[in-house]
């Protein structure tokens, strides 16, 4: 399966089109591409050094023939540390660097390779192919990339690739955890477009809920959960449930509508273990477990005569909100940089909703219609578990790798309101005075129910 033909989609990018090649064999548009779009200069080419196979041969190999034609391309090689590639300002300057005076650039990597090379691209001001190694992600089809700044993962606008090459043999022979992570980012579908809903009908979010950059991405997921297709047509379907979930950020200009509570535990994950110098498992995996229990959170919050039975009046901004956000954070980061980054972000958010009150007090107003849309988007955790256990892979803490415990586990999803801007169903828990012991033990026991939660 293919979610299409070699062919050119109209998408802003830098002064042209997002080229996408999505089948088995894409790679042999290679060449032809980088003479279209870069006719005489150097070629650089930035991975990470690991290794990735097509046809039985080296894919950096395979590149670099495909590109040389009658020029020698430069090889970037992004700096890896124990976290594996992390795109902090370190990383950005030192593959900027390494790519100055190039006429084009390609990347050849998985999702946070990609994510480098558009901040790249977009800062050198030349031409980007992204060649995609792994279903890992739905970032590469996007003009966003995923940064960290003073230890915390804010996301930023960067570039769109001029041409997505997404050959499907190469994608085949990624290692497996990459693609078992791909199908978690894609069952996020299943929660975080109830929070984006949320934040747009209380006028916590500037832009307008539409199904268009929803319902494409729906319409693919369900298919993840059949386990009886054959092996290429499960990927074929991966594959395109992420590239179209990146198309439809995109459009949107932002990861909302597909990137909820489950990212954001996810995102707290990988801040402590950056802060603490230990490991973290792939986004993607961390994005699944997590969706099982954000569908749990919002199936509590949507219970009759629950959050939603509440007035406007019985949610404000706690008193003690900044001792909050800096004491969830100290406990991995004593010197306060990361709770000082976070408390900004909280700030403005805090700061958004005491602006908002004829926006919640009218979202209150039509509490019923509301509801029912959000119950139609989010509150069943066996289904994003029902995909994930279709595909071997993870849905409780405990199989991460490394394994999470209870313990940071119920910490992180204490500490996700308290990490960034974006408003979540979280937020209106904090607001309710609810976001508490008792809380998250009734988030936990309902994952665990479905196979989801602590995982021992």
């Amino acid at each position: 399966m293919s979610l299409v033909s070699p062919a050119e989609l109209a998408r802003s990018s830098s002064g042209g089109a997002l080229r996408l090649f999505s089948e088995p064999g894409a790679l042999r548009h290679l060449g032809r591409l980088v003479d279209e779009l870069a006719p005489s200069g150097e070629v650089a080419i930035v991975g990470d050094g690991a290794q990735k196979v097509v046809d039985d041969g080296d894919l950096d190999a395979v590149v670099e023939a495909a590109v040389s034609g009658a020029r020698t391309p430069r090889h970037v090689r992004v700096p890896v540390g124990a976290h594996g590639v992390t795109l902090d300002e370190r990383t950005v300057e030192a593959v900027a660097a390494g790519a100055a005076g190039a006429a084009i650039i390609v990347t050849v990597g998985s999702g946070t390779v990609s994510d480098l090379g558009k901040v790249v691209a977009a800062d050198l001001g030349v031409p980007l192919i992204s060649v995609q190694t792994a279903a890992s992600v739905n970032g590469y089809a996007d003009p966003l990339s995923v940064v960290v700044r003073n230890g915390a993962k804010r996301t930023v606008p960067s570039r769109w690739p001029d041409a997505l090459v997404i050959d499907h043999d190469v994608v085949a022979r990624a290692p497996l955890a990459l693609t078992r992570a791909g199908v978690g980012d894609a069952v996020a579908i299943w929660s975080a477009p109830a929070d984006w809903y949320l934040a747009c009908a209380l006028g916590m979010d500037s832009s307008l809920y539409d199904g268009r950059f929803v319902d494409p991405v729906r319409d693919l997921a369900p298919a993840l959960a059949d386990a009886g297709r054959d092996d290429a047509d499960r990927l074929g379907v991966l594959v395109d449930t992420l590239t179209v979930g990146g198309l439809v950020i995109g459009d949107a200009g932002t990861t909302a509508p597909l990137s909820g509570v489950e990212h954001l535990m996810s995102h707290v994950l990988d801040m402590s273990a950056l802060a603490e110098g230990v490991a973290h498992d792939l986004h993607g995996a961390q994005v699944g477990v997590a969706s099982v229990l954000a569908a749990s959170l919002w199936d509590i919050a949507l219970e009759e005569g629950g959050l939603f039975a509440l007035e406007p009046a019985d949610l404000v901004v706690p008193t003690d909100v900044e001792k909050r956000v800096r004491q969830v954070w100290h406990p991995v980061d004593p010197s306060g940089v990361l709770g000082k980054e976070c408390w900004r972000a909280v700030q403005a958010k805090m700061r958004r909703w005491v602006s908002a009150t004829s926006q919640i007090v009218s979202f209150f107003s039509h509490r019923r219609r509301h509801v029912e849309t959000l119950r139609a988007l989010a509150g069943d955790p066996a289904v994003p578990l029902a995909a994930l256990r279709a595909w071997n892979a993870p849905t409780t803490f405990a199989e991460l790798t490394p394994p999470v415990s209870p313990d940071r586990a119920r910490w992180a999803l204490g500490a996700l309101p308290f990490m960034r801007d974006r408003l979540s169903i979280a937020d209106l828990f904090v607001l309710a005075g609810r976001w508490d012991d008792e809380l998250f033990d009734r988030v936990f026991a309902r994952a665990a129910a479905v196979g989801g939660g602590f995982g021992i």
